[in-house]
C-alpha cells in the first residue's frame, strides 16, 4: 500500500475511539496489500489481544511476500503467546525463506517456551517441502500375474537411479566440493558456469548388464558366418542384433 494512503488508514483507526468493532470495520473495508512493517503497525494500533488476532486474519490474504526476519515484526506485535502461534499460522504462506535454517531460527525466536517452539516448527513445516533431501527409491517393483514382477530397474541392477551411496554423495550439501576451474584466456566464460548440468547420464546397455557370452563388442554389420556354439545362441527370424534381419548374409 502506498505510504500516503496507509497513513490515512492509520489516522482513521486512531480517530475511532467509540467502538473497537468499528476499528476492525475500517480495516476490513480498506483496499490494497500490506507489507510486514505496515501490518505490524496496524496491530500496534489495536489495544485488545482479540482484536489483534481478528485483524491479522483479515490481513492474511492481503500480505505481501516477506522473509522470516520481516515477519518477526508481525508476530512480536502480538502479546499473548498462544496468539503468536496463530500469527505464525497466518503469515506462513507468504514466507520466502521458511525452508532455510536461518529463516527457521528467525521464526522460532519469537517464542520463549520450548513447547511453543515445537508447535511453531510444526506449523511452519506444513508449508515446507523436503523431497529433495530424500534419496530416490530403488526398482519400484510391482506384483504381476503368475508370480511375475513389474520393475523399472534393469536386470541385475536393483536401484533405478544408481547406487545409494553415489546418490548420497551427489546430493546437495554432501560429497566432494568441486572448485570451479579458472577460465582460459581468450575464451568468453559462460553465464551459467557454476550451474549444475541437467544432462542425462549415458545409459547402460543390456549386453553389459546381462553379460551375454560372446556379444560384448560384437560388430553390427556381420560379413561372415560364425559357427555355433562359438557365440550367442542362433537368432530367430524376428530377432534383433547382431544382424538386423535375423540371419547372417541374408541379403547377399
Amino acid at each position: 500500500m502506498p505510504a500516503d494512503e496507509f497513513d490515512r488508514l492509520v489516522s482513521r483507526i486512531r480517530q475511532e475511539s467509540n467502538s473497537h468493532e468499528k476499528k476492525l470495520q475500517i480495516l476490513y473495508t480498506s483496499r490494497g496489500y500490506f507489507s510486514a512493517c505496515q501490518a505490524a503497525q496496524i496491530l500496534h494500533e489495536l489495544p485488545r489481544p482479540a482484536d489483534k488476532v481478528s485483524a491479522l486474519r483479515m490481513l492474511e490474504p492481503r500480505l505481501c511476500r516477506m522473509s522470516c526476519r520481516e515477519a518477526r515484526q508481525i508476530v512480536e506485535a502480538i502479546s499473548v503467546h498462544n496468539d503468536r502461534l496463530i500469527a505464525l499460522d497466518c503469515v506462513k504462506r507468504v514466507l520466502t525463506d521458511s525452508q532455510s535454517n536461518l529463516g527457521e531460527e528467525y521464526s522460532l525466536s519469537n517464542f520463549i517456551y520450548e513447547n511453543d517452539k515445537c508447535r511453531g516448527r510444526a506449523i511452519q513445516n506444513t508449508v515446507q517441502s523436503n523431497v529433495a533431501d530424500h534419496i530416490a527409491a530403488g526398482g519400484h517393483q510391482g506384483y504381476a500375474s503368475l508370480g511375475a514382477l513389474y520393475s523399472q530397474a534393469r536386470p541385475m541392477l536393483p536401484n533405478l537411479y544408481g547406487d545409494v551411496v553415489q546418490q548420497t554423495e551427489g546430493a546437495p550439501g554432501h560429497g566432494k566440493i568441486n572448485v570451479l576451474p579458472t577460465a582460459e584466456p581468450g575464451n568468453i566464460p559462460s553465464l551459467y558456469t557454476g550451474h549444475p548440468s541437467y544432462a542425462y547420464p549415458p545409459d547402460t546397455a543390456y549386453a553389459q548388464v546381462r553379460g551375454y557370452p560372446g556379444t560384448t563388442g560384437y560388430p553390427a554389420n556381420v560379413t561372415s558366418t560364425c559357427e555355433y556354439p562359438g557365440g550367442a545362441p542362433p537368432l530367430g527370424n524376428h530377432s534383433g542384433a547382431p544382424a538386423p534381419t535375423g540371419f547372417l548374409n541374408l541379403e547377399a
